[in-house]
């Protein structure tokens, strides 16, 4: 039997690019290898980042898990690398248990974004990620409107 690491690929991708966007039906699983990503989510002309990830860290477990379209975009704010887990692997690595005990878990953190995105959060004391100016916001817009399509 393989291994579920002997079935990833890597993935290059180059600053300004985006590993998805919000929306788009695609539920495989992203370690950052080397490099780093913007999470954003988009609200009309309004882009706000989420947060900011760098190596070692997952990218994608909630749609990986529940099998549901993304809900943040990701956009490379440098050089960047992935380890690139299909879902498929889901089914044929992980027993059963585990699977339900990993949708249950998303299902909960997609209902405490819903609850801090619907009536906000009041942060004491903590340092949030800042929010981009609207010539940033307009270049990514640019970026994600002159997005080459997808390949299968």
């Amino acid at each position: 039997m393989t291994s579920g690491l002997d079935e990833t690929e890597v993935l290059s991708l180059k600053k300004d690019e985006f590993l998805f966007l919000a929306g788009d039906i695609e539920n495989d699983l992203y370690i950052v290898k080397k490099g780093q990503v913007m999470v954003f989510v988009q609200n009309a002309s309004q882009i706000t980042p989420i947060a900011f990830l760098g190596e070692g860290e997952y990218i994608g477990e909630l749609s990986f898990f529940e099998r549901k379209n993304r809900s943040a975009s990701i956009i490379c704010t440098e050089n960047s690398e992935f380890i690139k887990i299909r879902v498929e692997i889901l089914n044929k690595h992980i027993p059963p248990w585990l699977r339900t005990l990993g949708e249950q878990l998303a299902r909960k953190v997609r209902a405490a974004d819903e609850i801090i995105r619907s009536r906000g959060i009041r942060k004491k004391n903590v340092d949030s990620v800042k929010p981009l100016s609207i010539s940033e916001q307009t270049r990514i817009h640019k970026l994600i409107e002159n997005r080459p399509a997808k390949k299968k």
